[in-house]
């Protein structure tokens, strides 16, 4: 799987939602062209950026959204970093847990089936990575996962 390519479609994909509500949507990739290729199932990879994504233009307002990919030795370090509405910490645990939403005050804007983190978490475990949070209320989120940097089978 080419990092980069995922990366091109997947913001491809979000920029005109991104657009429609006026935020920034940045991509910060430290992968050269040369080394941006792992073994990996683009599928599930494309389907974890999606749902993290997602949430993170759906929960954010105004500002920006951030995603990112660095190489840490033998694993890659994704991120995805918004300014919206951020989870209270006591809240952390339960929003990899299916069917799982935060408790937001607008039910209406935030409908879903809390399945989208659920499904990434799996996703991320099948690949030998994890996954966790950092957030604080009214100044956003940011998800990071991990995933092991192997060109070969």
């Amino acid at each position: 799987t080419n990092i980069n390519e995922v990366f091109k479609d997947i913001l491809g994909t979000f920029e005109p939602q991104a657009q429609q509500k006026n935020l920034q949507l940045i991509l910060k990739n430290t992968l050269p062209k040369t080394a941006c290729t792992i073994m990996a199932d683009k599928e599930k990879l494309n389907a974890i950026l999606t749902n993290i994504i997602k949430n993170a233009i759906k929960y954010t307002n105004n500002g920006s959204v951030e995603v990112g990919c660095m190489k840490d030795g033998d694993m890659l370090d994704f991120y995805v970093k918004d300014s919206g509405i951020g989870i209270p910490k006591d809240r952390f645990y339960a929003i990899f847990d299916r069917f799982t939403q935060v408790d937001i005050s607008n039910r209406q804007a935030y409908q879903g089936a809390g399945l989208g983190l659920a499904i990434a978490k799996a996703y991320i475990e099948m690949h030998g990575g994890k996954i966790w949070v950092y957030s604080e209320v009214e100044k956003g989120s940011t998800f990071y996962f991990t995933m092991p940097f192997t060109t070969e089978s």
